[in-house]
């Protein structure tokens, strides 16, 4: 029996076709792939330009306000009051949200979706007040929310009793295509010149919990050559490792990449693929490894552990790495995952995942 055709708002992302992070490269497929019973209405911020076209049953809002920080709560609520008019459903990507939503959900009778995104509280980048709400929020969601979202297994340990017995939540974590279009040539080895020396990749946003400066740090100890892809220029933890690795040779910092055939071929090419984010839940970046073929080296958090279930090679520090690549003692060929793991990172499973959640 065909299911009725609603109508969902999505919030707290930067919008559709934006190239901010996980949230982002998630709205894109949802609207890409979605099945004709759903329509959407996305809101873009300050930051995220229109087009002139976009796909059949998306509807686009932008407010001229930031996804992030401070405004970026108010981004939220100005979302979900227009939201709460328009539609049948509103998708929440993360909690900050959930003090307006409960509003929507008791007065107008809106479904109320959320994911979660982690253990957002915890992460050092926030202030006191900052952590405070968003755990505050984060127990609204569990105590109001309709369906609550995990991307990662591990975060189930966090969930309230009542919410697991209720079966409210589910995991829905990232999914990954890999565009192999383009190949190295002249215009590739100029751009990028060490596209065909064996390097090691890693990527990330400039933030503390994501490790990179320490990343930098143990490879300006060593004979081997690092790429690392993070939009630097960004903010003060960004611009230190401007500041303290731009002179090392072997040492290849890339403030940012946006252009998605030049980015998965620097995945495609590397000799093995470094992953540092220790608070994230299924991060898109290790996703996209997964898809990629190559060794994965990953600090060993429960998150990464899940995600990976337990393929690759994982270092507890990063003087163990540092010890581990001086004495070549990581078995790179058995730390490549399975055939297996990347299907099940699929955006069309992942897609319809969210789209049962509506209904």
């Amino acid at each position: 029996m065909q299911k009725e055709k609603i109508k969902i708002s999505i919030i707290g992302s930067h919008g559709i076709y934006a190239n901010y992070g996980g949230f982002d490269f998630l709205v894109n497929k949802l609207c890409e792939l979605k099945s004709n019973r759903i329509e959407y209405l996305v809101f873009n911020s300050r930051e995220t330009p229109l087009r002139h076209k976009y796909p059949d049953g998306i509807e686009v809002r932008r407010i001229p306000l930031p996804a992030s920080g401070i405004l970026g709560v108010i981004y939220d609520f100005i979302s979900i009051l227009i939201g709460s008019f328009r539609s049948n459903v509103l998708l929440l990507l993360g909690a900050q949200g959930m003090p307006l939503a409960i509003v929507a959900k008791l007065l107008l009778r809106k479904r109320i979706v959320v994911n979660v995104d982690g253990i957002e509280w915890e992460r050092p980048k926030f202030g006191k007040f900052a952590k405070f709400y968003l755990r505050f929020c984060y127990d609204l969601a569990c105590n109001h929310a309709d369906k609550i979202i995990l991307d990662n297994a591990y975060f189930k340990e966090n969930l309230p009793t009542k919410v697991i017995e209720s079966n409210r939540y589910c995991i829905s974590t990232y999914g990954a295509e890999i565009d192999k279009s383009l190949e190295i040539n002249d215009e590739i080895r100029e751009k990028f010149s060490f596209i065909e020396e064996k390097y090691f990749l890693s990527l990330g946003r400039p933030i503390a919990d994501n490790n990179l400066y320490e990343l930098c740090e143990i490879f300006s100890k060593l004979d081997l050559t690092l790429v690392l892809v993070s939009v630097l220029t960004r903010n003060s933890y960004g611009r230190k490792i401007i500041k303290d690795f731009s002179d090392k040779k072997n040492i290849h910092l890339i403030n940012g990449l946006f252009i998605k055939n030049e980015m998965d071929l620097l995945r495609r090419s590397c000799f093995a693929y470094i992953h540092t984010h220790s608070l994230c839940g299924t991060a898109p970046s290790l996703v996209e490894a997964i898809h990629c073929d190559v060794p994965i080296l990953s600090i060993d958090v429960p998150q990464n552990r899940h995600t990976l279930e337990n393929m690759g090679h994982y270092f507890s520090n990063f003087d163990v790495l540092l010890n581990e690549l001086q004495e070549k003692k990581i078995n790179f060929s058995n730390s490549i995952p399975d055939n297996k793991l990347k299907q099940k990172y699929t955006w069309k499973n992942i897609v319809s995942e969210y789209e049962d959640l509506y209904f």
